[in-house]
């Protein structure tokens, strides 16, 4: 709302400036404009019977102001001036960068305003940023999810785990999820993509995502576990509607990590808030890895998803070259 803020008041400042080059060709313009505020002014004393500037009947300044308003549009067309450079020019005509869209219900009552379509995309966007689900990763969506790069004997079962992860992004994006999924599989099966057409479908229905790598959600805890002002910012982010942990195994594991990824998985499971989480590792290989505690929730906590196939970036580079599928 800051933003738009901002931005009304650069549109009007925009505004402002238009006008006041018009005026000072034609302050004929200017004077109308002056005189119509002051009645304006008048009609409204009228109402609440106080004294007016005028001493006119509410008719009378009426009449004066539409006798005015032809005054206006006559010298507008004389001159050659478009009527609308005398008006601010929104982003969004219908709520005037407001964000909200206030209609009459009928009689004295009005209506409950409601979010503009253009403050819903902002959100969206702003969504999109804050789950670092951006530039190439928004693109990865379910629909773009390519089963003809995978050996024909592991179609079916791939196009399998593709509908348990629509399935599962549908109930994340509807509030009623309650577990957990754990992509695995060897490097270059898809495993990232499907997390972020998960991610993109939830953003798309107003949910918050957290999008990272283990070593960008350790980097981020520790920027927050030891800056006081910071300390409390990453709490709303630990319990949004879905954090993706993409990429499990790729980075070198500490006790600090260990912990720090072990506090994380506990609290997403206790609060039965979904998770993605994605590897490469072989179950023997997540407990060599991160330990007991963690591969047991892991791999007992999480609903496992496993594709299967052959580095699916060798089929891409050939067909870009021009190669048969």
């Amino acid at each position: 709302m800051r933003r738009r803020e901002a931005r009304i008041r650069q549109l009007e400042q925009e505004r402002d400036e238009r006008e006041a080059r018009i005026f000072q060709l034609f302050p004929r313009l200017a004077e109308i404009k002056e005189v119509q505020a002051e009645i304006g002014l008048d009609l409204a004393r009228l109402y609440l019977n106080r004294p007016t500037r005028f001493r006119m009947t509410f008719d009378e300044l009426r009449e004066w102001s539409v006798r005015l308003s032809r005054e206006r549009e006559a010298l507008l067309r004389q001159h050659g001036i478009d009527p609308h450079e005398l008006e601010v020019h929104w982003d969004c005509p219908a709520c005037r960068n407001t964000g909200w869209i206030r209609e009459a219900a009928g009689g004295d009552e009005v209506s409950p305003p409601r979010k503009c379509a253009c403050l819903i995309q902002e959100e969206i966007e702003d969504l999109y940023r804050a789950a670092g689900l951006t530039g190439p990763l928004r693109e990865q969506t379910f629909d773009r999810f390519d089963l003809t790069v995978y050996p024909p004997e592991h179609r079916k079962h791939n196009a399998g785990v593709l509908e348990d992860c629509r399935r599962f992004a549908e109930s994340v994006a509807s509030g009623t999820a309650r577990g957990s999924l754990l992509l695995q599989g060897p490097v270059g099966l898809g495993k990232t993509f499907l997390a972020c057409a998960i991610g993109n479908r939830v953003i798309a229905a107003g949910k918050t995502v957290g999008y990272f790598t283990l070593s960008e959600f350790i980097d981020l805890v520790r920027s927050q576990k030891f800056d006081e002002d910071r300390s409390s910012a990453i709490q709303p982010l630990l319990e949004a509607d879905l954090i993706i942990l993409d990429d499990l195994g790729a980075e070198k594991v500490t006790d600090f990590v260990a912990q720090e990824l072990f506090n994380l998985i506990n609290l997403r499971l206790n609060r039965q808030l979904p998770m993605v989480a994605s590897t490469n590792l072989l179950p023997t290989e997540l407990e060599d890895t991160y330990g007991e505690r963690i591969a047991s929730r892991l791999l007992y906590g999480f609903e496992a998803l496993t594709l299967k196939g052959n580095d699916v970036r060798r089929v891409l580079r050939k067909r870009a070259s021009g190669g048969a599928r």
